[in-house]
């Protein structure tokens, strides 16, 4: 009878047992305020930390954003729900099955998808980290060579906005989300306009309102804004606006993109189906991690959607490498990938990502390729309310 190779004898003699989960709040202050749409105001930056350790002493990281606007999860709740839920329904089984784990987590309990998606990055890590092979692989293998990072613009004026830009364009970023839904429309417009003149015709502009804006704000900004050249305006109308956004799609010269009404694969079928949207905006704490994202991403591709992928304001480099494996190894990734661990006043590992002319690289250890600052870890950690 033929020997099993050594590496199937090794999966089958050592599963990857879960021991200890870890749900650890931080609050980290922003390098600077940033604005949102409907005039919401953002200085510090809440996350989720989970840490998964294994019986062999591996240790595993994920992170998702408190995000209660987008998926009513708060800070606290998200620590409940790992410690109640999420770690009894882990412990003692193998990390290896990645896909049935995912289900478990994702029928364990109704939404609270970011602490879901905090600890199904965490077991990727753990899983790349104990095969000695990046989440990229494990999720498939890279699609692409590079990556287009998009960089949000949400300050107050636009004269800051202007300078923040020529900022960034010298640095090499080529593609900018300016944040609309916040001053009058008028302003607005006016804005697009004046990035266009600044940055020049070959770089890339988009907006986004965060659902600021009124059925007839977005109309007077759509048509305002036509000949700026924006690739597309992102969740302009409430998330439960259907009839509102296939309204406005029909009349729009600039292409709408689905943020917060894309909180399912089912939600976006019939966003498309309709009509409303030329393309999605895909976090993993909207579907509950790498898994959920990886099959939001294939379905829309197959809907002939763009894809955006993006982090909630302020997520460190924890989350913003899982979302870096992912934009290397979905279908398609027309609309570039937003990382926002840069306006974090301090990153939450040893060697934060970082944009390079225009792209962010694939990490290329085992995991998710980034050391966890343990002692930043603790200095953040947040106290209860």
């Amino acid at each position: 009878m033929a020997r099993k190779p050594a590496a199937a004898q090794r999966l089958e003699s050592a599963p990857l047992l879960i021991r200890r989960i870890d749900a650890i709040p931080v609050s980290i202050p922003l390098v600077q305020a940033v604005l949102m749409g409907g005039g919401q105001k953002f200085t510090h930056s809440e996350s989720l930390i989970v840490r998964v350790e294994a019986v062999n002493g591996l240790v595993g990281w994920g992170e998702a954003s408190a995000a209660p606007t987008m998926t009513g999860d708060s800070l606290e709740g998200m620590v409940a729900a790992v410690e109640r839920y999420f770690a009894p329904l882990l412990i003692g089984q193998n990390a290896l099955d990645l896909g049935m784990l995912a289900r478990r987590l994702a029928h364990a309990v109704i939404g609270n998808t970011g602490p879901k998606a905090a600890c199904d990055v965490a077991l990727h890590d753990l899983v790349g980290k104990y095969l000695g092979v990046p989440v990229s692989a494990l999720l498939g293998g890279k699609a692409r060579t590079s990556v287009l990072a998009l960089t949000q613009l949400a300050n107050p004026d636009v004269e800051k906005d202007l300078a923040e830009a020529k900022q960034k364009k010298r640095a090499g970023y080529g593609f900018f989300k300016l944040k609309v839904g916040v001053k009058p429309v008028e302003e607005e417009i006016a804005s697009a306009y004046a990035l266009r003149k600044a940055l020049g015709p070959e770089v890339l502009l988009c907006a986004d309102a965060n659902m600021g804006m009124t059925a007839a704000e977005a109309r007077k900004y759509v048509a305002g804004a036509a000949d700026a050249g924006l690739l597309f305006l992102e969740q302009p109308l409430r998330d439960n606006d259907l009839a509102g956004m296939l309204a406005l799609a029909r009349m729009s010269p600039v292409p709408l993109c689905a943020d917060e009404s894309a909180h399912s694969i089912e939600a976006i079928i019939d966003m498309q189906r309709q009509g409303a949207i030329a393309g999605v905006n895909i976090k993993t704490i909207k579907m509950g991690g790498l898994v959920g994202a990886m099959r939001t991403a294939v379905v829309s591709d197959a809907l002939g959607l763009a894809v955006n992928l993006a982090s909630k304001t302020g997520e460190s480099s924890i989350g913003a490498a899982a979302l870096v494996h992912l934009g290397y190894t979905v279908p398609n990734l027309d609309w570039g990938i937003n990382l926002t661990n840069q306006y974090l006043a301090t990153d939450l590992v040893k060697q934060p990502l970082r944009q390079k002319d225009g792209s962010f690289e694939c990490p290329a250890g085992p995991g998710l390729g980034v050391e966890v600052d343990e002692g930043a870890l603790r200095r953040f950690r947040a106290k209860k309310h």
